[in-house]
């Protein structure tokens, strides 16, 4: 099975070279021989292996403009379901759509601020939980855990255990 790639002149989406017409738009695609591999990589400018100006992506910043609806998807996906838009974005950036391929950068973007805002989120909300917490604990200030510091020149109780006769301390 070959893995060469032929690009359609109408709509610049790429196609396996073993298909007679384009997936996207339906137009036969041209038979040209497969390239030849070289000992040199293709050139940029042109040559045998280089893509046309027309089939490389170019990613347009005004996704916001050009499909309001993708873009705020996009924002609500990463800022709710931050775990759940990342590789959304991920398996976009794979599609041969430009348009698809801004909407997985947006989604991309979008996940890892709701991940940073989520975070924050949840640290705000849990630190007090956890302070409240501590409070209602029976005997956790003098653990330690209160507010009060403890002072470690004063003497502590001696300890009783039943059945044990009382621990003398030493004289000074």
């Amino acid at each position: 099975m070959s893995n060469e790639r032929v690009v359609c002149a109408a709509c610049g989406s790429n196609n396996f070279a073993t298909q007679a017409a384009c997936w996207k738009c339906g137009r036969a695609l041209a038979t040209a021989p497969p390239p030849v591999p070289s000992a040199s990589p293709p050139a940029s400018s042109g040559g045998a292996g280089a893509i046309p100006v027309a089939a490389r992506p170019t990613y347009s910043a005004e996704l916001r403009q050009e499909s309001p609806a993708a873009f705020w998807s996009s924002v609500a996906l990463g800022i709710v379901f931050p775990m759940l838009a990342i590789p959304v974005g991920m398996v976009f950036l794979m599609l041969d759509d430009k348009r698809k391929a801004q909407i997985g950068w947006w989604n991309i973007l979008f996940g890892l601020v709701g991940t940073l805002l989520n975070g924050i989120l949840a640290a705000v909300t849990i630190m007090p939980l956890l302070m409240g917490a501590t409070k209602m604990i029976p005997g956790m200030d003098r653990l330690g855990g209160g507010s009060r510091s403890q002072d470690m020149s004063s003497e502590a109780a001696p300890l009783d255990l039943p059945g044990q006769r009382p621990f003398a301390a030493p004289p000074r």
